[in-house]
Order: C-alpha cells, then sequence, then structure tokens
C-alpha cells in the first residue's frame, strides 16, 4: 500500500515537472528559429509578453508563444508568472527541491553570462567584408597617429617584444639540444 501511494505522488510529481515553466520577457526581442542570434526571426516578443519555456540550450531557451515555437536569449526572459515572492514555498518549491536537490529562495546557481563560441557558431560563421571595410577606413598613418598622441599629452612607451618562435627553435637546435622548446 505505502508502495502504491509513493509511486502514485512521485508520479504526480513527474507530471507537474514536466509541464512548460512558464516566462515572461524583460525586454523587447525576438523569437528565433535556431539558437543563434544570426538565425531567421520567427516572430518579435514584445516586453512583458508570456512565453512557455520548453527546453534550454547553452544561452537560449525553447519557448512557445502564440502557437509558435522557436529560441529567445536566456537573458532576455524571467522565469516564472511574475506573481511569487522570493521565499514563497508550496508545491513549486518542493519539485523544485526534486529536480535540483537545492532549496532555497532562488534554488539553484546560475550563471547567465555565456562566454566563447560553441561548434555551431563557429560552423555558422559567415565574415563580414563590410565590417573589414569599414575598419579599413578608420586607420590612421603614423604622423596623424603622433600628432594625436601629442594633442592628447601621451608619451611614448618601449614595449619587449615577444621573441620570434621560429628563431628561437632554431637557435636552440643549432645549440644541439635534444628539446625544440626554447624554454627548456
Amino acid at each position: 500500500m505505502k508502495r502504491r501511494l509513493l509511486s502514485l505522488l512521485l508520479l504526480c510529481g513527474l507530471s507537474l515537472a514536466a509541464q512548460a515553466d512558464p516566462a515572461h520577457v524583460i525586454r523587447a526581442t525576438e523569437l528565433k528559429d535556431k539558437p543563434f542570434s544570426d538565425a531567421a526571426t520567427v516572430l518579435p516578443l514584445a516586453e512583458k509578453a508570456v512565453v512557455e519555456v520548453l527546453a534550454r540550450e547553452g544561452g537560449w531557451y525553447k519557448v512557445k508563444v502564440q502557437g509558435k515555437q522557436g529560441w529567445v536569449r536566456m537573458t532576455a526572459l524571467r522565469l516564472g508568472d511574475g506573481s511569487a515572492k522570493p521565499g514563497d514555498s508550496g508545491v513549486g518549491s518542493a519539485l523544485q527541491f526534486l529536480s535540483t536537490g537545492r532549496s532555497g529562495s532562488s534554488g539553484v546557481t546560475v550563471a547567465t553570462g555565456v562566454r566563447g563560441l560553441d561548434a555551431a557558431d563557429i560552423t555558422n560563421a559567415v565574415p563580414d567584408a563590410k565590417a573589414v571595410e569599414g575598419m579599413d577606413k578608420l586607420a590612421v598613418n603614423a604622423d596623424e597617429a603622433r600628432r594625436y598622441a601629442a594633442e592628447q599629452k601621451l608619451s611614448a612607451q618601449q614595449i619587449a617584444y615577444l621573441p620570434d618562435p621560429k628563431a628561437a627553435v632554431e637557435k636552440k637546435q643549432q645549440t644541439n639540444s635534444p628539446s625544440p622548446f626554447p624554454w627548456e
């Protein structure tokens, strides 16, 4: 009897946990076709729009809104329906503890800053020739740089450059060292 009751409670808890989590948009953003900033826009989302969070991948949430599914950056959403206050308890807190093993007002430690590039970012990277041309237009010659430095009262600094790795390896090989690494 106890096993049946425990199984029933566990199934009820899992079915509640499997439901989509509500969230709302904290600033106007776009629902994207894929979890990439350059993916096709499915739908513009206004600030305070309510969405259902279905999954998370890296710094993106897969959401459902207005009958459409897509991806939104996690920094553009606030999880929950907005009515819960820090420290509230209840079924949600219990399920959070069961699913994460943590408790407390926030429940989990989350880092929203996503660093670096993932494989998809590198695969989908496209060079921007116009941006490079724009940077070239900002270049100045040595005389202009010196004039600007003088106007700003900047002083010259001598900076020691790192040795050329090829030259260091060649020098090390000439001394008949068994290691090709110059620092050994």
